[in-house]
């Protein structure tokens, strides 16, 4: 993302992994900097790649677990929770974008019964 003055590039996004009590583990070990290339962000501003949610998500959030994106904007938390075998509650108070998400969760829905032949 770049500034509005076109000044400052910011090169780095803080994640926040949260757990109640004694957090478990993770999976497997990743690194505090994931390489990605920019998506364009065609659904929303701030959108994430999935190649970026799925690793974090896959290593700190057990299988059949729940993620929790309080800022879901267009879904991409959700999306990469599902397409890993995880649940996803996602909070978006802006309607239009609300919908891009639950259009784009549908769609995995559909995929994901593709692939079990239904």
């Amino acid at each position: 993302y770049t500034s509005s003055s076109g000044l400052v590039r910011y090169q780095h996004e803080n994640a926040f992994i949260l757990a109640k009590g004694a957090p478990r583990p993770p999976e497997f070990l990743i690194g505090d900097v994931i390489e990605w290339t920019y998506s364009r962000n065609e659904l929303h501003p701030t959108q994430k790649p999935l190649a970026v949610l799925t690793p974090l998500i896959e290593s700190f959030c057990p299988f059949g677990g729940v993620v929790l994106d309080p800022f879901a904007g267009s879904g991409s938390t959700l999306v990469a929770a599902r397409l890993v075998g995880r649940h996803g509650i996602g909070c978006e108070l802006e309607a239009r974008v609300q919908a891009v998400a639950v259009a784009r969760l549908g769609r995995v829905r559909q995929l994901v019964l593709r692939s079990f032949g239904v």
